[in-house]
């Protein structure tokens, strides 16, 4: 029998070891999480809040730019704020704001609000509309039957059909429009929406039409538009690539109703791919573009995503004794 020294034994054992411990700091090596690293899941999730923050201050931006458009001291750049509120989704609840146009002093910005709450079919409008109805204001009344109508309300209908019958003025006597007319004008150099509003833009006897139909019809009632910001506008909702990319591209021409009807097509087209390129508008020189801007945007930007964090759960209620 051949005996075998532990001298030649213990080198061999130490050289397994050795490769043994070579291959465990090679899977720690590739494995960052066990050593303290950061993993590649682990390093989206900043990237995500960044994304999220981002937006959020987008929409919070947006808000105060039409809040701000409201505040405005000429009755023009009140009405394009309002006009504007026509491309949002009630879900952006613009309500309050148009509720504020309402109360405005100024009477083409309250035929503005009503001519925009015709077009949001939500049961938040109608109360609104109500009030509007009950105004001294023949023009406010009437603008504010005809959206009544719109979302199928009776009320609406029989203001409508009182009217018609002659028991209910639609408009205010000659002296009194022209003195209206009179005082804006001296407010107002441009007087960009008397025309508009004069026609009873924004309003459509359809339940359920009048998605942004303020908004074209903003757009439209100008007679010194151009000719491609006419067509733009009237753009039925466009979902082939090769338009759309047009339209983007849109945003950035020198004319301002190019840009402005651009913003409106991509916002009742829903493409919401192009919400990055509304940003550079919200610093828009012309209040057509930026309130419609800051609407689309209001529009298109998804909400930012709830906390990721599982509820708490709720304590199970202890036993009684007895």
């Amino acid at each position: 029998m051949v005996a075998v020294s532990s001298r030649g034994w213990r080198p061999a054992k130490r050289w397994r070891w050795g490769r043994l411990g070579g291959g465990l700091l090679l899977v720690l090596g590739l494995s960052p999480a066990l050593v303290g690293g950061q993993s590649p899941a682990a390093g989206a999730a900043p990237m995500k809040e960044a994304v999220a923050d981002e937006r959020q201050a987008n929409l919070e931006a947006a808000r105060l730019i039409l809040e701000q458009g409201l505040k405005e001291r000429n009755p023009d750049h009140r009405c394009e704020a309002v006009i504007a509120l026509s491309l949002t989704r009630v879900e952006n609840n613009p309500f309050p704001l148009l509720e504020t146009a309402l109360a405005d002093k100024d009477v083409y910005v309250q035929v503005a609000a009503c001519a925009t709450l015709a077009g949001l079919s939500d049961p938040r409008a109608l109360p609104l509309l109500r009030q509007a109805l009950g105004s001294e204001t023949p023009e406010v009344a009437f603008a504010a039957a005809k959206a009544l109508y719109a979302q199928g309300d009776e009320e609406g209908r029989q203001a409508l059909l009182d009217v018609a019958m002659g028991e209910r003025q639609a408009r205010s006597g000659y002296f009194s429009v022209q003195r209206r007319n009179l005082l804006r004008t001296m407010k107002t150099p441009g007087g960009f929406f008397r025309l508009a509003f004069r026609y009873g833009i924004g309003f459509a006897p359809v339940p359920g039409l009048g998605m942004g139909l303020s908004s074209l019809a903003g757009l439209l009632a100008d007679a010194n538009i151009s000719g491609r910001a006419q067509a733009i506008a009237a753009l039925p909702p466009v979902r082939d690539q090769e338009t759309v990319a047009m339209l983007r591209e849109a945003l950035t021409d020198e004319d301002w109703a190019v840009r402005a009807a651009a913003v409106h097509a991509l916002a009742v087209s829903d493409q919401s791919l192009a919400v990055h390129d509304l940003v550079p508008l919200f610093q828009d020189r012309k209040e057509a573009v930026r309130y419609r801007a800051a609407a689309a945007y209001l529009r298109l930007a998804p909400p930012p995503a709830a906390s990721a964090r599982p509820p708490a759960k709720k304590p199970r209620p202890g036993r009684r004794r007895g």
